[in-house]
């Protein structure tokens, strides 16, 4: 089977009544928004510390060594074969996209440390200087496009497609960094920007714990249209498999136009909800929890059954174990409770980031004040949670 990025597990998984998980879902960005009402007074998250590791021997070696499988990977789907035996998608769309959150989360940003386009910007001696604007737009208009690719594309699984798509982005990438300097890719890499949001929810790397979220503050446009795209588009990735959506696009063709206005408009909407509906809050940082759990729910399964297989792909092309298959299929029981816990989990963190910030743009103002200015944003979340809990498990 080859990874188009979606999960395994339909409705019928999900162990407990629909009504109940979304009841609870709205309980949970509730009964937060309540707690933090009550116990939460002051801003707590501001002067974070994020801490380094303390030995650093490791960081060339894996650099190289992570080089090295991202120059092999796209050599390999571009001369490699043209079938399910390459291992390009599963790197890609698997390995890349969906495992470097939880790494992220653990460990903090670590596509920083390893990312492959800083390595070549050492080896060419490029000087370090700030990206140009401070914001991360250019990473957004990277993973809208890289969005488009794993999720409307025909030929998205092709190696060879996914070849030249992965070599133009290093291209790219690489003159980005010779007209701005080597320090490009913290504002212009759709990974390096991905991994360091996540990372910023990692308790090893941040102290006190959350206080990431309160980093960068205010967030500002440009990282509010990063996570308006990673999270509507894996909102419209949950859509696009609903039976509505197929049977709608099948009606009027057009099956590729339709979807590129479809996660368009998503995210879209989602922008512009982040930017409007706190009013003169930023409170964009409350929206990472909320992609990272359910990045995680939803693609839990592809994780779990397709990067083991991703992996045994690319040593049989070396020519070992030949022969063995890969065909663990977790207990969906299990599954479906582990992705409605992400999900909660994710919008509880979310509301309570979402407080602090408020409390920090708002000092001196009476707390109930600050409340009554952060309604709309729970608001939005319990709409966030029902969505999410609704396409992630009616099929």
């Amino acid at each position: 089977m080859i990874p188009l990025a979606h999960g395994i597990g339909q409705s019928t998984d999900l162990p407990l009544p629909l009504d109940l998980v979304l009841q609870a879902g709205a309980a949970t960005v509730v009964i937060s928004f309540l707690g933090a009402a009550l116990l939460w007074r002051r801003p707590r998250l501001a002067g974070g510390v994020e801490r380094h590791p303390r030995t650093t021997w490791w960081r060339r070696p894996l650099q190289i060594l992570v080089l090295a499988v991202c120059v092999y990977l796209p050599a390999d789907a571009l001369l490699g074969p043209r079938d399910e035996s390459n291992p390009a998608a599963h790197a890609l769309y698997v390995w890349l996209w969906v495992g470097l959150i939880p790494l992220s989360v653990l460990f903090g940003p670590v596509w920083r440390a390893v990312n492959p386009l800083r390595t070549i910007a050492r080896l060419l001696r490029r000087p370090v200087r700030a990206a140009p604007g401070g914001q991360p737009w250019a990473a957004a208009a990277g993973l809208l496009a890289f969005a488009w690719l794993e999720l409307i594309a025909p030929d998205r699984a092709d190696p060879l497609v996914l070849g030249l798509c992965l070599l133009g982005y290093a291209v790219v990438q690489v003159g980005l960094i010779f007209r701005y300097g080597a320090d490009w890719p913290a504002r212009g890499d759709l990974f390096e920007v991905y991994s360091d949001l996540a990372g910023r929810l990692s308790p090893l790397r941040w102290r006190p714990p959350l206080s990431g979220l309160a980093a960068d503050h205010p967030a500002g446009a440009g990282r509010a249209a990063f996570l308006a795209i990673w999270w509507g588009s894996t909102i419209f990735d949950s859509a696009a498999g609903s039976p509505a959506w197929a049977g709608f696009v099948q009606r009027a063709g057009a099956p590729v136009l339709w979807s590129t206005l479809g996660l368009v408009l998503i995210c879209g909407v989602v922008f512009v909800a982040v930017r409007t509906l706190p009013g003169k809050l930023d409170v964009t940082n409350s929206l990472i929890p909320i992609a990272v759990g359910y990045t995680l729910a939803h693609y839990l399964t592809l994780l779990l059954v397709e990067g083991p297989r991703g992996g045994l792909l690319l040593v049989q092309q070396w020519g070992l174990a030949e022969g063995a298959t890969w065909n663990v299929l977790p207990d969906p029981h299990v599954i479906s409770v582990l992705q409605v816990a992400l999900i909660l989990l994710g919008h509880a963190l979310g509301v309570l980031a979402a407080h602090d910030l408020a409390l920090a743009d708002s000092p001196g103002r009476p707390p109930l004040a600050v409340l009554a200015d952060e309604l709309p944003v729970v608001l939005f979340m319990i709409a966030c949670t029902w969505t999410g809990l609704f396409l992630l498990f009616v099929r």
